[in-house]
């Protein structure tokens, strides 16, 4: 059996944990923010579709955060129902390490990333391009390499580490009904668990929301689930797509919405974003104002595959890199849950729905076309016309990677100092970025039939590319050790 303690390191980010086991002596201590949850046998930073104080979150694959939970002899390391959230650890013989956050994880345990692997966006991609079961699950640091978990438990016993299955506590969807009823009724849990009054840190929730099929639907389950504040990009990202905000999709709902506009320069924490994967995805997610102390997050994320008819049967989930808020999500203390995700373990059953002969009136036979998103919307008494006219996307993806904001721009400039490269002022990163800007739309709308060999991405040659993920994990890991 082992031996828990708990210190709390006040300047850490808020949901932040990292658990450093003597394995020799049977102890361990969980170094973690101010904001970690901890109850008899059970540490957490999360949400479940369970009772808060019984803490059974490690008896579900509805979870989302993270946390260890104690079972006899045993101890779960619990991971997200997700794959845009990830436990990291080092299964050492005289000493172990795990943790939500890898630049933690390196402070606590002396580990370093190396400088000179040039694929760590590449490896840490593999959740997106292969998936949550075959994506590769290490990771190079010295002096051994560093583990990654998704959508699995971690068990650690006397022997050290073992990874597990979640339960699968999710049925069968035969028909619509039995897939909304399941949505609803997890919303419900969901909702129970979030404002529990015997929670230490209250949570808020909040729904991302635009004019499109997935957040609608995911801000319908998010109403269910006692949400009551949405937020909206105002802006797309495209150049002649138009607007993307979706507040009077908020006022027929009877949710409040926060506008935004998407600024290059104003993402908050980027370093934090950087740090995911070492690319850009997900910085938009950043200019919302996220409820205090805590709040949850829904997002729509997947929809895009889980609700398409068009789109061929899922062999294996994948995770989304755009989605992720990994570090962000810890220092800013939000929750991160995908409501397409919700019953992934039946994604064929899911996506089976969309060709059922219930579903024909839902049907529009457009490359843009989700039946059961927009069924869900219709009956939620949306009108037909009002919404999903067209994919638009406010995703704060480039092809030249570089951060924006001054501060981020400035720090990478003098960690490319510090090893021996040239740094870029601002107006040459921004005549740049236009620059790939215009030859990928080339690439997309003039060249979109030629074999991609054939296209001409300068931006994939840009040598700094590789190192947007080792500067941003050992800036962080520094902050870290500072405190």
């Amino acid at each position: 059996m082992f031996d828990v303690f708990y210190e709390n390191k006040k300047a850490w980010p808020k949901l932040a944990w990292v658990a450093q086991i003597d394995m020799q002596a049977k102890s361990i201590c969980v170094y973690h923010g101010s904001m970690l949850e901890i109850g008899d046998e059970w540490a957490v930073e999360g949400v479940w579709d369970g009772d808060f104080k019984q803490g059974d979150f490690d008896k579900t694959d509805f979870f989302y955060g993270s946390g260890l939970r104690i079972r006899n002899d045993e101890i779960v390391f619990v991971s997200s129902s997700t794959g845009v959230d990830r436990l990291w650890y080092v299964n050492g013989k005289k000493m172990a390490f795990i943790g939500n956050t890898l630049p933690g994880l390196l402070a606590v345990s002396g580990f370093s990333l190396d400088s000179s692997y040039m694929t760590y966006q590449n490896d840490l991609n593999t959740v997106q391009t292969r998936g949550i079961f075959s994506y590769i699950s290490k990771i190079r640091a010295e002096p051994e390499d560093i583990c990654v978990v998704y959508f699995k438990n971690v068990v650690l016993n006397q022997q050290g580490f073992f990874e597990a299955d979640k339960p699968d506590t999710t049925p069968p969807f035969l028909d619509y009904k039995s897939y909304v009823d399941y949505l609803n009724k997890k919303a419900l849990l969901l909702g129970q668990n979030v404002l529990d009054v015997q929670r230490k840190f209250k949570i808020e929730m909040l729904v991302g929301l635009s004019s499109g099929y997935d957040s609608i639907a995911t801000a319908i389950v998010a109403k269910a689930a006692g949400c009551k504040k949405s937020v909206s990009i105002v802006n797309a990202s495209s150049l002649w797509r138009g607007s993307d905000s979706g507040s009077f999709i908020a006022k027929k709902l009877g949710l409040t919405c926060q506008l935004v506009k998407h600024n290059k320069d104003a993402y908050n924490h980027e370093l934090s974003i950087w740090a995911n994967t070492g690319g850009s995805g997900g910085r938009n997610l950043t200019l919302f104002e996220y409820p205090k102390p805590l709040s949850l997050f829904f997002s729509g994320g997947y929809g895009d595959i889980i609700w398409d008819r068009n789109h061929c049967f899922v062999k294996e989930p994948k995770g989304g890199v755009n989605e992720m808020l990994c570090e962000f999500r810890l220092a800013e203390g939000v929750f991160v849950t995908v409501v397409p995700w919700w019953g992934i373990n039946r994604a064929k059953q899911i996506q089976e729905l969309n060709h059922l002969d219930e579903m024909n009136p839902w049907v529009i036979n457009t490359s843009y076309d989700r039946p059961v998103a927009r069924r869900m919307i219709e009956e939620a008494g949306i009108q037909r016309g009002t919404f999903a006219h067209s994919k638009k996307n406010t995703a704060s993806n480039q092809p030249f990677l570089w951060p924006s904001t001054k501060e981020a721009h400035d720090k990478f400039n003098l960690y490319l100092v510090k090893h021996g490269m040239r740094p870029r002022s601002r107006f040459e990163v921004k005549f740049i970025s236009f620059a790939c800007l215009v030859i990928k739309l080339v690439n997309s709308n003039l060249l979109k039939f030629a074999a991609e060999k054939k296209k001409w991405k300068p931006w994939l040659k840009c040598p700094e590319r590789h190192m947007f993920f080792v500067w941003a994990n050992s800036a962080l890991r520094d902050e870290y050790y500072s405190n």
